[in-house]
């Protein structure tokens, strides 16, 4: 790890440690997911870099831990956004106070997983503490901690850095704690997606063999890992929902975002409502000529998911 990058991971740490003091003293409990406890968890302290905060908090307290972070100034990353606007339900980007704002993502779930108040519960029981920054915080003990390693290699956000993670996770953590951790997968709804993440590495089939995991996967995981385009993305976690309302629901959401997010993302929506009306024009001319090229993408990727 370079200077400038430990630097910055430093920085981080004393922002963990102080939003997880300042949110315990309002009676929330939260736990540090990544970052510093999973760089520890790992034995890669001096050269694992991080690029934000990952915060777990409980379902039941979502709310009251975002409204803390209003109180303290914490500013969202995406002021003004709609609620329903953002992409995955489990987590919201924040940043901290002060003129170096730093990066903090607050989660109530996480990937793959479809009994958040489950995963919560079990990250709890079973947390470590670990000394931070002058601080004492919760970490994953090393079960929990080997289960997220697995689910982020599903949905690594382009980023190099969750198959490193999964590479020395096999190599370091024993079989019995990749077992524990599919059976905690199991009890909190992610065992498709951990046993898919598991595979994503050589050593990683091979284990998920030994371990009988199921073979089973989503359209969206092939998407993700295949050829497919954002608009096959949007479509294959649009055809993840329940009903046809919901869909529906999700990809007009998807089409028009709030204009909070256009003008986040697109400079050209920050020039006035002449410049907002032309970027949602543009995106409705790119959804009219991406999305007919995204079905096919995803129907590749149900092939994929049906032959296992």
């Amino acid at each position: 790890m370079n200077h400038p990058d430990a630097m910055y991971c430093l920085a981080l740490d004393e922002a963990a440690a102080t939003t997880h003091t300042a949110l315990r003293g309002r009676g929330i409990d939260s736990i540090l997911i990544k970052g510093a406890g999973l760089a520890h968890r790992l034995g890669v302290q001096r050269s694992r870099t991080y690029t934000d905060v990952d915060l777990l908090v409980a379902p039941a307290t979502f709310d009251a831990a975002q409204q803390a972070f209003l109180d303290l100034g914490y500013r969202r990353k995406m002021p003004g956004v709609r609620e329903d606007d953002w992409v995955g339900w489990h987590a919201r980007p924040w940043r901290t106070p002060g003129p170096v704002s730093l990066p903090i993502d607050l989660h109530r779930s996480f990937h793959g997983v479809s009994d958040p108040d489950g995963l919560w519960a079990a990250l709890r029981a079973t947390a470590e503490p670990l000394h931070l920054a002058g601080h004492t915080v919760l970490v994953p003990d090393r079960v929990g901690a080997t289960m997220l390693v697995a689910l982020h290699a599903v949905y690594p956000g382009g980023s190099p850095r969750p198959k490193a993670d999964l590479e020395r996770a096999l190599a370091v953590i024993p079989e019995a704690s990749w077992r524990a951790a599919a059976d905690l997968a199991e009890r909190t709804g992610a065992a498709t997606t951990f046993a898919f993440g598991l595979r994503r590495v050589a050593a990683g089939v091979a284990l998920a063999d030994a371990l009988r995991l199921p073979s089973g996967s989503s359209t969206l995981h092939h998407v993700v890992h295949g050829d497919g385009s954002a608009e096959a993305c949007v479509l294959a976690r649009a055809g993840e929902l329940p009903t046809i309302r919901q869909r529906v629901d999700y990809l007009a959401r998807r089409l028009a975002p709030a204009p909070a997010e256009m003008r986040y993302n697109r400079p050209l929506a920050r020039r006035g409502g002449a410049g907002l009306a032309l970027a949602y024009l543009l995106r409705f001319g790119r959804a009219c000529w991406q999305v007919p090229r995204a079905i096919p993408q995803v129907r590749r990727a149900a092939r994929r998911a049906t032959d296992g």
